[in-house]
């Protein structure tokens, strides 16, 4: 049997909208606190704005420890279960969270439930591709659930600060509530695992065990660039995103510019996210195509660096966006295709944990790195030159048959 004869099942496409509705929802609950930092901390009693910090912080920190957990369960009950788990969890504790008003220890406590139910979902994204879709439009469908992060972020940031009520956050967290809610019983009666036949005509290899497959992965050279790739590209970006308001100074710019660049930037990665994937299913050029993103992202963010005006800053954002975070759906395709029979959420897990871990540190690394005048320059410099770093060892990635 070859690969037109192979039969596809119309309802994947349902399966990845549930998906991409459960991350949405999920990026939406991280991203709550920080795009309301300053009536946040008057809503928990004038708390300081590190606990506010903490309730985004701390999905970074779970995700860690929980993501070998949520892999193993992936792999082993599949997509359905393993997803469904984060899905659940974010129903219950971001429905739970309208209970905790102004407490802000129930707050935290909640907020955790809904971190350690987050790689269940993020870790699900290739293990869907793979159960539901042909060879020819995988890192589409993974680039579609892949933006759907972005896109939860996006949402998340322009929406809240319009359904608060002054300092009264309660109208917003019943909202996002009822949302978590919906979406997740929407997810667990309507999502299936995979189709009454595979997608492929490839033959169907045995999976390796997870223990046997971290071995695997952290003695294959090409993923471990990927590693750092991840590592490296996703500490930069939440970095950036998370001080963008600072980067861009608001003495000069004006918060809501600073919003705006942060908002474009976005957008570009969710266009980069759409584009490159699609453009990787139609050729099989995995490899070129995250070479061609990572010089994008490694220019524009040079040029970002040293630019003033405010069209060509936009312009810089949307496509260092574009470049960084368009090549992540196609490195998670990548890192499937080098590490066969390892199961598709075991890396897609890892490269999701040191992205995680790239971004705490980042964040926290790069806060300080300053010039006196509390200019950003040095950091965006040297992030600059990180990023050609990894658009060069990008070369040196096995070239696979597609």
């Amino acid at each position: 049997m070859n690969e037109e004869e192979v039969q596809v099942y119309g309802y994947r496409w349902i399966v990845l909208l549930l998906f991409m509705l459960v991350n949405i929802t999920v990026q939406i609950m991280w991203i709550t606190f920080a795009a309301v930092t300053i009536p946040a901390q008057a809503y928990f009693g004038g708390v300081d704005e590190l606990y506010i910090f903490l309730l985004s912080a701390i999905f970074m920190i779970i995700y860690i420890p929980d993501t070998f957990l949520a892999s193993w369960l992936i792999d082993k009950y599949d997509f359905k279960i393993g997803c469904g788990i984060g899905a659940v969890l974010t129903a219950i504790f971001g429905f739970l969270r309208f209970f905790a008003g102004p407490d802000y220890f129930l707050m935290l406590i909640f907020t955790i439930g809904l971190a350690i139910g987050q790689p269940f979902i993020m870790n699900s994204i290739t293990k869907l591709s793979g159960n539901w879709f042909p060879k020819s439009e995988r890192t589409t469908a993974t680039g579609l659930g892949t933006l759907s992060m972005f896109v939860g972020i996006l949402l998340g940031v322009l929406l809240t600060p319009f359904i608060i009520v002054g300092n009264d956050l309660s109208p917003m967290l019943l909202i996002y509530g009822i949302l978590s809610l919906v979406i997740g019983a929407l997810f667990v009666i309507f999502a299936k695992s995979r189709p009454l036949t595979p997608p492929t005509s490839e033959p169907i290899s045995e999976k390796v065990l997870m223990g046997e497959g971290l071995k695997k992965l952290f003695t294959n050279k090409s993923f471990l660039i990927l590693v750092f790739l991840y590592f490296i590209g996703l500490g930069i970006f939440n970095m950036i995103t998370t001080y963008i308001q600072a980067i861009l100074i608001p003495s000069v710019y004006g918060d809501t510019f600073a919003g705006i660049v942060g908002g474009i930037m976005l957008f570009g990665g969710i266009l980069g996210a759409i584009i490159l994937s699609a453009l990787s299913d139609k050729f099989q050029k995995k490899v070129v195509l995250m070479i061609i993103s990572l010089a994008i992202a490694a220019i524009s963010l040079f040029v970002f660096t040293f630019v003033t005006d405010e069209i060509s800053l936009m312009l810089t954002a949307f496509l260092f966006g574009f470049g960084l975070l368009g090549a992540a759906p196609i490195a998670l395709e990548y890192a499937v295709d080098i590490t066969k029979p390892v199961p598709e959420a075991s890396s897609n897990g890892i490269l999701m944990m040191v992205g995680q871990i790239g971004g705490i540190i980042f964040i926290l690394g790069l806060a300080d790195f300053t010039l006196p005048s509390g200019d950003y320059l040095p950091a965006l410099l040297l992030e600059s030159i990180l990023i050609t770093v990894l658009l060069v060892l990008s070369f040196f990635l096995k070239k696979i048959k597609e």
